[in-house]
Formats: structure tokens, sequence, C-alpha cells
């Protein structure tokens, strides 16, 4: 299993913060004779539906060589984590999470942008500071 991000626990708090129940610490996600492990796995009713709705969290600080080599191998990872999970638990919609300063950096960009709306990539924002979800993007 890989080690914790350094935001892991800032990334949970801000997510039971905002309703959700934290199911999977990490979640595995088995496909075939390979296993991978993302962060999290969380559930919130919706009341409106009265049905659950699940996610799959995979954390990152961007703390690597470069935060563009940090990106590279999060899109990586985020693509493969979301084939396997859409032939396993397609009930689950796949987030990366990372902070507001990592947000800023990479994705206000034209060049980030488009990586968001090429690959489908979801977003959650968590400001470190007040260990809250400051945005969603889907």
């Amino acid at each position: 299993m890989p080690a914790r991000d350094f935001l892991h626990d800032t990334v949970r708090k801000a997510l039971v913060k905002d309703g959700w129940k934290i199911t999977h610490d990490p979640f595995t996600i088995a496909f075939g004779r390979r296993k991978v492990f993302a962060d999290l796995g969380a559930e919130k009713l919706i009341a409106a539906e009265r049905d659950n709705q699940k996610i799959v969290v995979e954390i990152k600080g961007f703390s690597g060589i470069s935060n563009i080599d940090s990106l590279e191998k999060a899109i990586g990872q985020y693509l493969l984590y979301r084939s396997w999970l859409a032939r396993t638990e397609a009930e689950r919609i796949l987030y990366i999470a990372l902070d507001t300063e990592a947000y800023e950096d990479l994705f206000t960009d034209i060049s980030g942008r488009v990586l968001l709306d090429d690959y489908d990539i979801n977003l959650i924002i968590v400001d470190p500071e007040r260990e809250e979800i400051t945005q969603w993007i889907s």
C-alpha cells in the first residue's frame, strides 16, 4: 500500500465537514490480476433522490520534482483508476483532490483547463488552512 499524501488528513476532514461519510481508507480497486489503492471512498445521502452518492478520491499534493511532472503522473493514475472503476463499481465517481495553490498553478490557465475537458477529470479543491472544500469541478 502506498504512503499517504501530506494532504490526506486535510481532505478527509474537509469531506466529513461537507457531509460525506468516509467508507474506505484506502479504497481498493481490483481488476483482473491487479490491485491499486485510491486514497478514500465516501458516500453521501442525497435526500431529494433518496439515494447515496458514492465517490472515490485520489489525493494529490503535487510535491514532486515539478508540478507538471506530478500532473503527468496524476492524470495517468486517474485514467487507470477510472477505467477499472467503470468495470467494477460504475456507480462511483472518481475525483482528484488538491489544494487551492496547486489548482491555481495548474488549472486556471488554458493549458490546464483543456486537460479537465479532454480527459473529463473531476476535481475537489480544498483550502488546507480551513480544512474545507472550496470547489467541486465535474
